[in-house]
């Protein structure tokens, strides 16, 4: 017999609706995963939504060759060169759409370029809380025990 531990599985209980339409489409970032690829090297898949709900994904491999596509996906963003991907989360970005034929004669819509969306405001800095503990010494709040 197994034990598994699904606590932290994120489960979703209906079924996704993609964008399946051409064109620009304000999107919302709600999720960010990251996996290894076959040659391993880290990919991050960036989970978006619009407004009515539907969802789109796009994927960033991080090798030398391929950051600059992820570079043009922050800026539009409006995010500093160095990104903490948790918080990509939330922020709008305009994506423009375009289908694409399969080779199985069926269609899939790719997000081709990103654009700035005035739903965004520009990056700043998350500002670190500093309290004093039980001892007069100065912590950070990510540091303080629970």
């Amino acid at each position: 017999m197994a034990i598994i531990d699904l606590t932290n599985v994120d489960g979703e209980n209906e079924e996704r609706v993609y964008i399946k339409q051409e064109g620009k489409i304000t999107l919302k970032v709600v999720k960010v995963t990251e996996r290894l690829t076959q040659n391993n090297n880290t990919e991050l898949k960036i989970h978006f939504q619009d407004k009515a709900g539907r969802w789109a994904i796009d994927s960033f491999v991080l090798t030398p060759n391929s950051l600059w596509r992820l570079k043009i996906f922050t800026k539009a963003l409006k995010m500093p060169d160095v990104v903490n991907t948790d918080e990509l989360i939330g922020r709008y970005v305009i994506a423009t759409f375009k289908a694409k034929q399969t080779s199985k004669g069926g269609t899939i819509y790719e997000i081709k370029k990103y654009e700035p969306s005035k739903l965004t405001q520009p990056y700043q800095p998350k500002v670190p809380v500093v309290v004093e503990n039980e001892h007069g010494e100065t912590i950070n709040e990510d540091e303080i025990p629970f």
